[in-house]
């Protein structure tokens, strides 16, 4: 399952040694693993474990690692992107600070800008999407400054450009039934739309510049961002927000979510397995009766379902909606 979530054969390998070996000690690691294959690298792969969230460090000398348990993989990225909005949170104050003990002075090269009024701050969300380069990504939560139009001019004229927009709505906007209309449209004109639990209002562009609430419930005033460091953190942020939420799809004329208790096809169900264990293209080919292009055909339809860009996406969506568990899952 870990290879599917993009870890490595050798990662996998500790992580698995480390479920048979609880509160292994640091120092008698190589001692312990010395008829392992990954001796040698046990200690930078025990580091990424650990900045992965799969292995922790036990409190009181000495040093001890324990792995975090199966059934707990799949809460791992969840809690990262929890982690990264706390980051952002944690610097934007510090920005906050910079901007009073600067005595309000507004400077071009300014980290950052304090704006005051929906007009001024309607403004700044003009820019930033005008100042993108490729892409717009966006975070839409309540409250609103305002009714959204049928198509926001800007955006459309953008997209008309070839100005990629992905957009995460919070779960709550579905309830408005203004901008439930709107998603239509929105997917007819290109939008790219997936629907969670938004962290935080924001729009974000490549140029590199955003713009977020001083206040996570109020939108009188905002921050226009152009820290580098900070905005690393915002697109980090997006990006995983971005992989855990779930595709708005178009059915009958009326958009809706994809349903996270569909089941696979008995194709997809037989190719899970496969892909979870780390076969090659070709070794699922082999098994399954087929050419490695049918496997690749195949793989991509079931990414094309689940609403994934890559693999790493793919194996993430099929484990929240169910379709592979680990032997904790079953009883």
């Amino acid at each position: 399952m870990l290879w599917i979530l993009g870890i490595t054969a050798s990662e996998q390998a500790l992580y698995e040694w480390l479920l048979e070996h609880p509160a292994v000690a640091l120092d008698a690691l190589d001692r312990l693993a010395a008829d392992q294959p990954w001796l040698g690298t046990a200690r930078p792969l025990l580091s990424r474990l650990e900045e992965l969230g799969l292995a922790w460090r036990l409190p009181g000398p000495p040093a001890r690692f324990q792995a975090v348990a199966p059934d707990k993989v799949t809460e791992v990225l969840a809690l990262g992107a929890e982690r990264t909005l706390s980051r952002a949170q944690a610097h934007r104050a510090r920005l906050s600070t910079i901007f009073r003990l600067a005595g309000g002075r507004h400077h071009a090269d300014e980290l950052v800008e304090i704006l005051h009024g929906k007009k001024a701050i309607n403004q700044a969300f003009n820019d930033v999407q005008l100042s993108a380069v490729h892409e717009v990504r966006i975070f839409d939560a309540p409250p609103y400054v305002s009714a959204p139009p049928v198509v926001d001019a800007v955006e459309l004229a953008l997209l008309r450009q070839g100005i990629r927009y992905r957009v995460l709505y919070d779960r709550r906007g579905l309830d408005d039934p203004d901008r439930l209309a709107n998603f239509t449209e929105d997917l007819s004109v290109g939008e790219e739309i997936r629907v969670s639990t938004v962290p935080i209002k924001l729009v974000l562009s490549d140029h590199p510049l955003a713009l977020i609430p001083v206040q996570l419930e109020n939108v009188d005033s905002a921050m226009l961002i152009r820290d580098p460091a900070l905005l690393d953190v915002l697109g980090a942020l997006f990006e995983i927000s971005w992989d855990q939420a779930v595709p708005l799809q178009v059915r009958d004329g009326h958009p809706q979510l994809v349903e996270v208790g569909d089941a696979p096809s008995p194709a997809e169900g037989d190719l899970l397995p496969l892909l979870a264990a780390g076969l090659t293209d070709a070794a699922i080919a082999a098994q399954q009766g087929c050419t490695e292009r049918t496997v690749r055909r195949r793989v991509s339809a079931m990414m094309r379902r689940l609403g994934a860009a890559s693999r790493f996406q793919a194996g993430y969506q099929a484990i929240r909606r169910g379709w592979i568990t680990t032997s904790a899952d079953v009883a």
